[in-house]
């Protein structure tokens, strides 16, 4: 087996097992024969980590760094996705990989620098997002690890990581947005988390999870008839969303209790 961890080995091997999952309508006829490039195996990748499937992105990730490695976007969807799982030595030996490849990548850097914030080492964090950020890579992804090794060390500067980020992104960009808001919405902050999602929503409409996510944040801010109608919304991009089935009854419920609540209120007064 060489190298591989054996996480990388069961990644792989899952991938090997199961052709990649499409709709009918990603389908494009190409011949008597299937074949899969890199483009594919990272849309594919990207779908499943922005659904919050990160085991699924994984397996897509890894067939897009057999296919070829010398791009080094499925390295970082990669990391990403390992960091998201907590599962932070084996993002450390994927990045370490990834630097083998890629020494100088700005990208790649930043997201040693959110491991070692992550583990709660702030002064080695910010060592590496200052070098992630020199190097000719340092895109919108160095800006939003610069900001989230920020706000976990409790810097009111993260803000401003942030805005560059969304800056180098450009405005048509929806996947920095939703990146930066999971980062507010693990934090615990939803009014952040919801402004960022929102903007993100703006130019991907057709993502059930986002809408749910806005639906959560609108929840947690006690609007909850603003969150009703994002988990409806978030089930008529996806039917089948039973997290988003679920918050309806829930928040369907919860408004029912509040109104008797405060018509039993208004009687004893």
């Amino acid at each position: 087996m060489g190298r591989f961890t054996k996480l990388e080995r069961e990644t792989q091997d899952a991938v090997v097992r199961e052709k990649p999952q499409t709709s009918k309508a990603e389908i494009q006829p190409i011949g008597k024969e299937e074949t899969y490039d890199v483009a594919f195996y990272i849309k594919q990748g990207d779908n499943a980590y922005f659904h919050g499937k990160y085991k699924d992105a994984m397996q897509f990730y890894s067939r897009a760094i057999q296919t070829d490695n010398t791009q080094h976007y499925p390295w970082m969807g990669q990391i990403y996705c390992l960091i998201e799982l907590r599962q932070l030595q084996e993002a450390d030996v994927w990045c370490g990989r990834a630097l083998e490849l890629f020494p100088e990548d700005g990208a790649i850097i930043s997201l040693r620098a959110m491991m070692y914030a992550e583990r709660g080492m702030y002064k080695r964090a910010l060592s590496a997002s200052d070098y992630a950020i020199s190097r000719k890579g340092a895109n919108a992804h160095a800006y939003v690890a610069r900001g989230f090794v920020l706000l976990k060390a409790n810097n009111k500067n993260a803000s401003l990581c942030f805005m560059k980020a969304m800056e180098l992104a450009g405005s048509t960009d929806w996947k920095i947005p939703m990146r930066i808001g999971m980062i507010f919405f693990n934090a615990k902050d939803y009014t952040l988390a919801l402004d960022y999602f929102q903007k993100a929503c703006a130019n991907n409409i057709a993502n059930d999870f986002l809408w749910h996510h806005i639906g959560l944040c609108y929840q947690k801010l006690g609007i909850l008839g603003k969150a009703l109608e994002s988990f409806q919304s978030a089930l008529a991009q996806n039917p089948d969303n039973r997290e988003a089935q679920e918050a309806i009854a829930r928040v369907s419920h919860t408004s029912i209790f509040s109104m008797l609540i405060r018509k039993i209120v208004r009687i004893f007064r």
